[in-house]
């Protein structure tokens, strides 16, 4: 009977205690402290409640618990488990996404699990941030923005969340700046999205704020045109996400070129700051003296709401901002650009042609073709020059020309022309270069062979230049399909003019190298220069000339090369070509055999190395001077001739020795 009595008396203590609590809590201010440790005890010692209801009491009785940081270093994901989890519960729960209603993971009640419900939650917030993809995995990019935003360890806060949908209270703006790296931007033809003006709003503190709509002046700077003869659409971004898209015919004469837009889903929350922008697209055929015109765009209102529901218009009274509308080519910086390829293509070089059938597709000429700017280009059709020497046609050494365009055959055109120059357009090629991007063309050919009227010792080159980008034929066209000026395709390339023979010689170099012997007295050194080079006969047997002389000429003519001089040689004198004080010697090792008039033969196939020694001797002061030595032909026939031989001149620049200093 006394344990009862006991037992109801601490029934009624406990009742009259939590009245008190609930008339304290009744009588203070809105956001009240949340309760102590000792008082949550002392209500459960005297109704003897249990743990879930302990931790609950504190989180349905006060609201809100304290407003220490927390800083999140780990990703999470589905499985996980710790005091991370239950941190990043309570943020979720805060912030208006829910982990659950009831239970755990429920306000007051976070776990430490991250199960199904912490992972739509998370989702839910990471589509709201604009953060992709929107899975629920608590990576950097969300661990970022969640840190960014965290003011609370425990428990619930005291922050509240209105019929809005935002957090906080009464808030505002506290500056509108506008973005000064977006000025004078060009919209191209058939451009989407380019954006043209932008304004950086900071929100204070207070409240997360919605902006609802933003009134846009367009005004005309030199434009003769409707706005919607420039531009199909207008759009709004907020950080990157679209909040708005309007049709351009919206802005009307009418209407002074003004329309005050409805944003969707453009939240700013408190205490951060955000880039509005307003992007252009431009229609896909602006008239040819539309082009150029510009426009200016100014933020002439823009209207928000905060969590209490407060709505706001206000003029940024920030500067218009200028654009302009440009032809695409314009705007995107198209560029064509040629250069030249493969020197192994384009030097000069011998073509190894047959005596009864064709030789198909010989590597003659190699360019590169880039597409600069932000627009891919499509080459249809492209013209290149032909010329041959010898021969009375270009048909009389090639019969058909191919394009390969980064090792794949794009086209082809049969090569029919009686002159000695040719411009021939290979049509519909249809290949894209992509924006940025560098192919190579290179252009091969099938060449007749000498039973027809193609001739030992006839030259092929090929070019294309300044002419060949004026032409009308050149067709190569930027996104939207226009075809580019001359302006737009800029360089050239070409090949050196290469020799065919049905049989002939191929020249390697083996070695250079110079000495200086210098005697006691001024004036007197001697220098040696020798060059090796390797010889190697193709298709027939040849003869090489086994004389060897100076030259001052630069180049040297076909048929001009006899017994006396049959390889020529250049000694300059600091850069001027000189005969005074030279001797030389030709010697072979090899395959090759001297015959009765002094020429060394050859066969097919056989090979040997030649070296040139040169001698300068200085035996005055005039001839003090820098010295080198440099290859300049080679005598050769396929007849056994000591008074003509063919000119071997190809590819020699590297045939040369150091300079030497001689005094």
């Amino acid at each position: 009977m006394t344990l009862r009595k006991i037992e109801a008396t601490k029934l009624v203590a406990g009742i009259a205690i939590l009245g008190m609590f609930a008339l304290a809590l009744i009588s203070v201010a809105p956001k009240a402290q949340a309760l102590s440790q000792s008082e949550v005890d002392l209500i459960c010692t005297i109704t003897n409640c249990d743990a879930a209801t302990k931790t609950a009491l504190q989180a349905l009785v006060s609201g809100g618990t304290t407003t220490s940081s927390y800083t999140f270093t780990a990703n999470l994901t589905t499985g996980a488990n710790g005091e991370d989890v239950r941190q990043l519960q309570m943020f979720l729960n805060n912030k208006g996404y829910t982990v659950a209603a009831t239970g755990a993971g429920s306000v007051g009640n976070e776990s430490t699990y991250f199960g199904s419900a912490t992972t739509a939650a998370l989702a839910k917030f990471q589509a709201a941030q604009g953060i992709a993809p929107a899975v629920g995995y608590f990576g950097p990019i969300t661990r970022n923005a969640v840190n960014g935003m965290m003011t609370t360890t425990t428990g619930t806060t005291t922050t509240t969340t209105t019929s809005t949908g935002l957090m906080g209270g009464a808030g505002s703006v506290d500056s509108y700046t506008i973005i000064s790296s977006l000025s004078n931007e060009e919209v191209g033809e058939g451009q989407d999205d380019v954006e043209v003006a932008g304004l950086e709003i900071e929100v204070d503190d207070g409240s997360d704020i919605e902006i609802t709509a933003v009134k846009l002046v367009f005004d005309e700077g030199t434009a003769g045109s409707d706005f919607e003869d420039y531009a199909s659409e207008v759009s709004i971004t907020l950080d990157g996400v679209e909040v708005a898209r309007v049709d351009a015919d919206l802005f009307t004469d009418d209407n002074d070129w003004t329309k005050t837009i409805s944003l969707d889903d453009a939240v700013i929350e408190e205490g951060e700051t955000a880039d509005l922008i307003v992007a252009v697209s431009g229609i896909n055929n602006l008239d040819s003296g539309d082009a150029e015109d510009t426009w200016t765009v100014d933020f002439r209102q823009v209207r928000f709401k905060d969590a209490d529901g407060a709505t706001v218009s206000e003029d940024p009274t920030t500067a218009a901002r200028t654009f302009s509308f440009e032809d695409f080519a314009t705007a995107t910086d198209v560029e064509l650009k040629i250069t030249s390829g493969d020197d192994t293509i384009n030097d000069a070089h011998v073509i190894n042609v047959d005596s009864s059938d064709d030789t198909d597709k010989v590597e003659i000429f190699s360019f590169e073709l880039e597409a600069e700017g932000d627009s891919d280009i499509e080459v249809k059709d492209l013209p290149l020059l032909f010329t041959v020497t010898g021969a009375t046609g270009v048909e009389d050494l090639i019969n058909t020309a191919y394009i390969f365009v980064d090792g794949e055959e794009m086209g082809s055109e049969s090569i029919t022309s009686a002159a000695t120059t040719l411009t021939q357009v290979f049509e519909d090629l249809d290949f894209v270069i992509d924006a940025g991007d560098t192919v190579e063309v290179v252009v091969k050919a099938d060449f007749n062979s000498t039973s027809d009227d193609l001739d030992e010792g006839d030259t092929i080159s090929v070019e294309i230049g300044e002419t060949q980008t004026d032409l009308s034929s050149f067709d190569a066209e930027d996104e939207e399909g226009n075809n580019l000026s001359d302006a737009n395709k800029t360089g050239s390339a070409s090949s050196e003019a290469s020799v065919v023979y049905d049989a002939g010689i191929m020249v390697t170099l083996v070695s250079t190298s110079e000495t200086v012997a210098t005697d006691d007295g001024s004036d007197d050194d001697t220098g040696t220069f020798v060059i090796k080079f390797l010889v190697e006969a193709f298709d027939g047997t040849v003869y090489i000339a086994d004389t060897s002389a100076a030259t001052v000429s630069s180049s040297i003519a076909e048929t001009s090369l006899t017994d006396a001089n049959g390889v020529l040689y250049l000694v300059e004198d600091s850069g001027t070509a000189t005969t005074d004080d030279l001797a030389d010697l030709l010697t072979e090792s090899g395959d090759a055999s001297q015959v009765a008039s002094g020429n060394w033969e050859l066969e097919d196939g056989e090979s040997s190395t030649f070296t040139l020694t040169i001698t300068q001797t200085n035996d005055s002061i005039e001839d003090d001077g820098l010295y080198r030595a440099l290859l300049k032909s080679i005598g050769w026939n396929t007849t056994d001739s000591a008074t003509v031989y063919n000119v071997y001149d190809f590819d020699l620049e590297d045939f040369k020795t150091d300079p030497i200093s001689l005094n």
